[in-house]
């Protein structure tokens, strides 16, 4: 299975895009939250790079859950750079929370 975007984090507080009454309606948050707890909560940019420890952790997680051979997100780099505008003119809230 592979995503054309990064695995969302933060629930969106503009377009409803991935609005739910909590971010642990969000697939990513839920695994990470299964993983390490609250403790987790404070690493989602590690989770959300698919190359780290965490972030491996996550995908073969959800692998398993899901009954995947493999999972692939998209990185919020190559997400930008594939549809060729600058960070500063696009809302990434959703994969990083900042605003």
């Amino acid at each position: 299975m592979r995503s054309a975007c990064p695995p969302i984090m933060y629930s969106c507080k503009y377009l409803n895009f991935s609005r739910g009454n909590s971010d642990m309606d969000l697939l990513a948050r839920r695994t990470v939250q299964e993983l390490e707890g609250d403790e987790g909560q404070q690493h989602l940019e590690e989770y959300a790079d698919g190359t780290s420890e965490r972030g491996q952790c996550m995908l073969k997680t959800i692998c398993e859950k899901f009954g995947f051979t493999s999972l692939g997100y998209q990185s919020l780099d190559g997400l930008l750079e594939a549809i060729g505008l600058d960070r500063d003119k696009v809302c990434t809230y959703c994969w990083n929370g900042k605003e």
